[in-house]
This record gives C-alpha cells, sequence and structure tokens, in this order.
C-alpha cells in the first residue's frame, strides 16, 4: 500500500543520510538514503502532489550522493569547467579523515540531542498532544513539520448538484476532483487547482463540523452558481475555478434554481493496473465506486438575493 511506502521512506530509511561513511558499507548505506528520499520526493512531484515542498526537500538528500554518485560525463563536465586537472586531483585540500570523521559524529551527536523534545512529542509523551510546525530550541535546528498532520484513512468528496425543478440533478464538475466516476484522474504539476484544494478539508470528519467551522466559503460558491450574472463571464472569475464541461453547462442554461452537496465515499473501482490495462485497450472505463455518505447541504434557493433552505 502508499501508505507503507510512505512509513518505510518518511520514518525508518530518513535516518540512513545520518550514517557517517566510516567505510565501504556506510557509505554506501548512506547512499542509499539519499537516493531513497530524493527518489520518493522526485514520485511526489510527477503527481503534482505539493511539488514546490519535494523540490526542496531533495536538497539535504543531495549532500549524501559524493562524487562517485553522479555519471562520468556529468563529472567530467563539471571538472572542466572547474579547470581541474582530473577527477581525484582537485588543488583544493581535502580535509583529513580524522577531521571528517570527528566532524560527522559531532554532527550525528547534535541532531541526536536535539532531536530528543522533538521524539517525546511524536509519542506524546508525558500524556501532552502532539504539536505540529514548532520548535524545540534557540536555534530551531530540528523542528516538528505538520503538512499532513492529520489524514483520512477513506476518501470522501462533496459533490455539487444543481437543478430547475427539485427532481433532475446536473453535478458540477471541478477540473481534477473525483466526481464523474468515469473521469479519469487528472495531472496537475506542478501547481494545484485552488478550489480542488480546498475542499479536500470539507473531506475530514465530522463534515458538517469543517464545513461550518472553517469551509464555509462553501455557501458562498453556491450563492453564486445559483444568482447568476447578467453580466456576462467577465464579472464571475469564480467559473474558472470549475471544470469546462460545467463552465459550459452554467454560461449555456444560466443560473439554476435549486442546488445541494452531498457527501460521498470515493473507492478506485478496481486495482490500478486492471483500470490502466483496460483504459489502454480503449474500453470505456469506470475509475470510481462511490456511495452516498450523507446530505451535507440540502437544497437551496436564493430567496430575496440570500441563500435560503428550499422546501422540496
Amino acid at each position: 500500500r502508499a501508505v507503507d511506502l510512505d512509513y518505510f521512506v518518511q520514518l525508518y530509511s530518513i535516518w540512513m543520510v545520518l550514517v557517517p561513511g566510516f567505510n565501504w558499507y556506510m557509505k554506501n548505506l548512506r547512499r542509499l538514503g539519499g537516493f531513497v528520499q530524493a527518489g520518493f520526493m522526485v514520485n511526489i512531484i510527477l503527481s503534482g502532489n505539493f511539488a514546490f515542498l519535494n523540490h526542496v526537500t531533495i536538497i539535504p538528500a543531495l549532500a549524501c550522493l559524493d562524487d562517485n554518485c553522479y555519471p562520468s560525463l556529468l563529472k567530467n563536465y563539471v571538472y572542466q569547467s572547474r579547470q581541474i586537472g582530473s577527477p581525484g586531483h582537485s588543488e583544493i585540500a581535502k580535509p583529513s579523515k580524522i577531521l571528517r570523521t570527528f566532524t560527522d559524529i559531532c554532527l550525528l551527536t547534535l541532531v541526536g540531542m536535539l532531536s530528543v523534545p522533538v521524539v517525546a512529542n511524536l509519542l506524546q509523551i508525558g500524556g501532552k498532544h502532539q504539536v505540529m510546525n514548532a520548535s524545540f530550541s534557540s536555534f530551531k535546528i530540528v523542528n516538528t513539520y505538520g503538512a499532513f498532520g492529520s489524514v483520512g484513512e477513506a476518501r470522501y468528496e462533496p459533490i455539487i448538484s444543481v437543478s430547475n425543478d427539485g427532481k433532475s440533478w446536473v453535478e458540477i464538475e471541478l477540473p481534477c476532483k473525483p466526481g464523474n466516476v468515469k473521469r479519469r484522474p487528472c495531472f496537475c504539476a506542478p501547481y494545484h487547482y485552488r478550489l480542488d484544494w480546498n475542499i479536500w478539508f470539507i473531506g475530514f470528519k465530522p463534515h458538517q463540523s469543517m464545513l461550518q467551522r472553517r469551509e464555509r466559503w462553501m455557501f458562498e460558491l453556491i450563492h453564486k452558481i445559483l444568482r447568476g450574472d447578467i453580466n456576462g463571464n467577465d464579472d464571475r472569475p469564480w467559473l474558472a475555478l470549475l471544470d469546462p464541461t460545467s463552465i459550459d453547462f452554467l454560461l449555456q442554461y444560466g443560473p439554476t434554481k435549486y442546488a445541494k452537496v452531498d457527501m460521498y465515499r470515493y473507492r478506485m473501482a478496481d486495482p490500478l493496473w486492471i483500470i490502466a490495462m483496460k483504459w489502454m485497450r480503449g474500453e470505456v472505463v469506470t475509475w470510481w465506486a462511490r456511495e452516498l455518505e450523507e446530505s451535507l447541504i440540502r437544497p437551496v434557493q436564493v430567496d430575496n438575493g440570500n441563500l435560503a433552505y428550499a422546501n422540496i
């Protein structure tokens, strides 16, 4: 599973980058740690998931890779550009092995000592709640980071639907988030679509609490969809946040009378390799399977300019 890979890379193999290069075995273990970390970040970058952060995270991993890890062609180019005679014949004096080993040990000891309160926070020792994005020393060298301090085990997606009669509903699609179960997941690197990213937080349970406490912009979006605008697309920049098919629908048919938001639980319809084989054969693929979880916002309409619940 993907979560097992995350645990291996971010919790277990991360310690390999701190291994001192005492001998051939230790040096290769550190190189392996650098390749694992950099490769994992490249994998995330290709998915478009928070990519700018992963570009930065590659930089510390490069410190684990010495000159022998790079192709000869690249090394020769660097040596020639620096006017160095040949690999291993730099005019810059190399530090002694004893000094390098002493520096490695000091660095490892320093990071280990500064990591004690960080690990205690991670394990919630003493009954304290885990703190995200916090520093535990004056120099702020070793800290906690919590971009994804809480991740749900299931995928819940709020689906906006509109209607003119309260019986036949049309779903409003976003550029990348799952909606239509037959639509292929999109590729959005190197950045997220704004609405797709923001709506993700409503998927955390309890959904109603997330909606009412921090994601009340959903009501304003529905209000804009229902209210429409007589001055055309120029006064509706929020339309660009939607999928082109939904933009065309709203521009063609104008504002609808009712709107609602339902919460669905999504799962992959089949293992990815089976879906990929069907897709490559040109078959009509069902990417997602979903089931209704709850009604997040029951049908609403615009009443005297304000958003109000509809009696349907």
